[in-house]
């Protein structure tokens, strides 16, 4: 049977569920131990002295929807726009990347991974939705930072599914913040994302979260274990073990950063 290769295609986000996304990152619960608010303000300077004082949830979520429900009638046609010219430019690597990350990974894409899909949105984050296949790009970014973000984003799929075949009892909300398996799926795309096989393609230096990048154990960086780990494999599953084992060893410290 030929190898099933998953094409990447680009739409825009809808406005509401944009706004619930960038709502959510600028009112982050308490429950979870990263704020992402500065990320939407260095996108919207102008809405953060719209928010500056205001406390009250309801008041806040009026003033954000006003502002990004403007923000969208002035920008649909940039967003059209971009949708269509990073159509034009990922599809110039498209079989390259999904193969070499499946190759990297050693999983094969899912037969029901016809399409993944690439949002043009509003929102400077990037999220994915591992579920849907689905993640967001912003739409200001040029061509180098849309193909830096899709293949970090889709790297995350794949990744997954080898994931649940090494550890078949994980749950799936352990896949997001704030679980150490989101963690250390976090730290990984430092590691597989320089691989000479995606380098060969796109040539760039991908890194993980400064925080995971400036945080040292026992003297030596995080992720200089981990890159050791992946430069003496037997296989990726030997990687993907040797990984969980040493970040259970130190979920206390990881969880911390």
């Amino acid at each position: 049977m030929k190898e099933n290769i998953p094409k990447l295609e680009f739409s825009v986000a809808p406005l509401n569920e944009t706004f619930q996304l960038i709502h959510h990152f600028l009112n982050p619960s308490k429950k979870r131990n990263w704020d992402w608010s500065s990320r939407i303000y260095e996108g919207y300077s102008k809405l953060k002295s719209k928010l500056d004082g205001v406390k009250e949830i309801k008041k806040r979520k009026e003033i954000e929807h006003n502002f990004f429900e403007e923000v969208f009638k002035k920008e649909k046609n940039e967003l059209e726009r971009k949708r269509d010219y990073f159509q034009k430019e990922w599809d110039k690597i498209n079989n390259k990347i999904m193969l070499a990350l499946s190759e990297i990974v050693e999983q094969k894409w899912d037969e029901k991974d016809k399409k993944v899909y690439g949002r043009v949105s509003l929102n400077t984050i990037c999220p994915r939705y591992i579920k849907v296949r689905t993640f967001d790009l912003f739409y200001r970014f040029n061509d180098k930072d849309m193909i830096r973000v899709a293949i970090h984003e889709l790297s995350h799929f794949i990744y997954f599914d080898k994931w649940k075949k090494v550890f078949p009892k994980t749950k799936e909300k352990e896949f997001d913040n704030p679980h150490l398996i989101w963690h250390l799926s976090e730290m990984v795309p430092k590691i597989i994302l320089n691989d000479k096989r995606i380098q060969k393609i796109f040539k760039y230096k991908f890194t993980s979260y400064n925080v995971y990048e400036n945080f040292k154990l026992n003297g030596k960086p995080l992720l200089l274990y981990l890159q050791e780990f992946y430069d003496n494999r037997e296989d990726f599953e030997d990687f993907l073990k040797k990984s969980w084992k040493f970040v259970q060893k130190y979920e206390k410290e990881i969880k911390a950063i």
